[in-house]
């Protein structure tokens, strides 16, 4: 280690701390790993929590590593070091006090946090913090699991793949509030889908209380569904979703969701026509998309084409659409 790591971290001098960022990145490259390994130590300690002298040593070194590895683009070299002081912080407390002041760990695992996931288009490095990364989401600390989701949700971008074996962790946290997981989960769900299929039912329950962004990425995901063909998981949903159709903003991606639907299994669908019917009379500019949804339960047998005369008294344009009879109203 440099002689002057090594007196900072060993003697835990705050007077010398400073006198790091004197030195040329270069010169100090080869001593990170062992000097965050030392970090390590000391913040496991059993009096770090209430040793302001400590804690101000560790933040100034941390902050003086992260900017040579970033300087020399060494976090391949010093990222298992980097991830194994990342991980130690989990053995700890991270919810903040009532005076919403982030805890010495949760300091610690932030300043780290981006110097490790800013490489999320690197995927040996994303190997190692992704399992670490998807820990922090459980742990009570809102802003880290914010700036969490945030990395992670650019990690889906570049490779899904390395979220994937995390859905159900990643499914939990969303139904817990953290809306802005619902950005991965339509990738997510292409790769593992039995692990979002159980909560789909709760998934949707979320619309209310999401905002029109966030609204937008949960459809996606039922968009996703129902692209593969799988009617009997959305069932539930149907009556959920219909009545999001008076939303101007999603009625688009909504309508859609149910065409695709009615194309293989408009039977799903039958018994939602009183509620579209409805929602027809009310919103006269969904009735052209509509009219597909019971022109495709209106070939199904006699049982269902009485639904639609008997529920669908309005727009004779629905009606001509839906029945496959010759209906005469009078």
């Amino acid at each position: 280690m440099h002689h002057l790591f090594g007196l900072v971290l060993g003697q835990k001098d705050l007077s010398r701390a400073g006198d790091l960022f004197s030195l040329d990145d270069a010169e100090i490259e080869g001593s990170l790993s062992e000097a965050l390994e030392q970090i390590r130590i000391i913040s496991s300690s059993s009096d770090y929590q209430t040793n302001d002298n400590d804690q101000a040593v560790v933040e100034i070194c941390i902050t003086r590593i992260t900017t040579a590895i970033r300087e020399t683009e060494s976090i391949e070299k010093h990222g298992k070091a980097l991830v194994a002081l990342w991980e130690s912080c989990l053995e700890h407390k991270l919810k903040p006090s009532g005076k919403d002041e982030d805890t010495p760990h949760a300091k610690i695992a932030s300043d780290i946090m981006s110097c490790i996931l800013q490489n999320y288009n690197r995927p040996p490095i994303m190997a190692l913090a992704v399992p670490v990364a998807v820990r922090f989401l459980q742990r009570g600390n809102k802003e880290l699991c914010r700036n969490m989701s945030s990395y992670l949700s650019l990690a889906a971008i570049s490779n899904v793949d390395l979220l994937v074996d995390h859905t159900d962790a990643i499914v939990k946290s969303v139904l817990q509030g953290n809306s802005m997981l619902l950005r991965v989960l339509p990738s997510l769900y292409e790769k593992q889908p039995q692990s979002i299929n159980s909560h789909l039912k709760e998934l949707v329950a979320l619309m209310s209380q999401l905002e029109q962004a966030e609204q937008h990425h949960l459809l996606r995901v039922f968009q996703v569904v129902a692209r593969r063909k799988q009617p009997e998981v959305l069932k539930e949903c149907i009556p959920f979703l219909i009545s999001h159709l008076r939303d101007p903003h999603h009625n688009d991606i909504i309508l859609n969701i149910l065409i695709e639907i009615s194309d293989y299994e408009p039977v799903a669908l039958a018994s939602s026509l009183p509620m579209l019917k409805e929602i027809g009379e009310s919103f006269p500019s969904l009735i052209g998309q509509m009219s597909k949804i019971f022109g495709a339960v209106g070939h199904l047998d006699e049982i269902y084409d009485e639904v639609i005369i008997t529920y669908y008294t309005g727009p004779s344009y629905l009606v001509d659409t839906a029945s496959t009879k010759k209906y005469d109203p009078s």
